[in-house]
């Protein structure tokens, strides 16, 4: 992938689930509630929605780095990605590491039979002092789109400068 093309990708991916970060913390106040009212939105932001998409960013961002490839030549979807999911911060290693398998019931759970596999709340905001994804005390998940959303972006710009260090230098980044 090209410099130019992974930085179109990046504004596409953050400037999408950004856009429903702030629907939802519009709708926490009157003066937003009554424009998106006015305007015929729905109160809130695309929870799934904005959650299904960071989930599968991840999955790009892991082909991007990794390229992992089943022997047969296909990618290796969840293996690229588990460890770009890995790389998002130790917290998210750690739950991935304690059993959690979050290819399959997040992200396979979202994409492909639209609920989380298992008891799951998915919410725009939630705890700053913790991963964006993890098991709360009763044994239920969470998923908190603006903490994993910051996270991943993160690691993206990690991922910039991995892939494109020379590329970032000559263009000022």
């Amino acid at each position: 992938m090209e410099y130019e093309a992974f930085k179109q990708a990046e504004q596409f991916m953050f400037q999408d689930v950004r856009r429903e970060i702030c629907l939802a913390r519009a709708t926490e106040t009157v003066e937003g509630k009554a424009a998106l009212r006015q305007a015929g939105v729905e109160l809130g932001g695309g929870n799934f929605m904005a959650a299904l998409a960071l989930l599968c960013y991840t999955e790009f961002a892991g082909k991007l780095k990794f390229d992992c490839k089943k022997p047969n030549g296909s990618d290796y979807a969840s293996e690229n990605f588990n460890s770009f999911f890995d790389e998002l911060g130790p917290g998210y290693k750690a739950f991935r590491s304690a059993g959690n398998n979050v290819y399959d019931v997040f992200r396979c759970g979202l994409a492909h039979e639209y609920y989380v596999k298992k008891s799951c709340t998915i919410s725009m905001f939630g705890p700053v002092d913790q991963p964006g994804i993890g098991k709360n005390p009763d044994g239920t998940y969470s998923f908190v789109v603006e903490r994993y959303c910051q996270d991943l972006k993160q690691a993206f710009h990690t991922l910039e400068s991995h892939l494109f260090s020379g590329a970032v230098r000559d263009a000022g980044g």
